[in-house]
């Protein structure tokens, strides 16, 4: 945790997302998934924001999972589902590559690349640490509000760095 793996994806989804018909981002899905109506919720969501469809007339898991594929199937999507930690909810979601429209992508996050592996994706992509130059400006930028190291700081610069051993969260 802490890599910036959603803050690449948000990154991502800026930048891409005008590309496509139907976007969505949803925001942590394991959490979504355990607090509002398991898959249900994480559908209606996907709904919402790819075709802004009224949540009031979906009842059911079944009906979600048909109008994702109904409708998605003839637009080209995105959709990030960000964090995800069991290969179940991905299963329940049912949103499938071949259910969405030519030139769709669905980009998922997750901690465990077994999950990602099991369900089946093309690509992962290992967010990597930050390099001894990006790991100070980044702290820099937070605690001083400078893009460099002021020379009083350069000792409890380098020990945060190894302490933390490049993980921005904790910077």
């Amino acid at each position: 945790g802490g890599m910036g793996k959603t803050t690449l994806a948000t990154v991502l989804y800026d930048r891409i997302s005008q590309q496509f018909v139907a976007c969505c981002f949803i925001e942590d899905v394991s959490k979504n998934y355990r607090l509002h109506d398991g898959p249900l919720g994480v559908q209606k969501q996907i709904l919402d924001q790819t075709l802004g469809q009224d949540n009031h007339q979906i009842h059911n898991h079944y009906n979600a999972t048909n109008l994702i594929r109904c409708r998605l199937s003839v637009q080209k999507a995105l959709m990030i589902l960000d964090n995800v930690d069991h290969i179940e909810q991905l299963e329940k979601i049912a949103v499938h590559r071949e259910w969405l429209g030519a030139g769709s992508r669905i980009i998922i996050i997750s901690r465990d690349e077994h999950i990602l592996k099991q369900y089946g994706v093309d690509a992962v992509y290992q967010v990597p640490l930050l390099d001894s130059t990006n790991s100070p400006q980044l702290l820099c930028r937070k605690a001083f509000k400078l893009d460099h190291i002021l020379n009083s700081y350069e000792e409890l610069v380098k020990y945060i760095l190894n302490y933390v051993n490049g993980v921005p969260f904790a910077l």
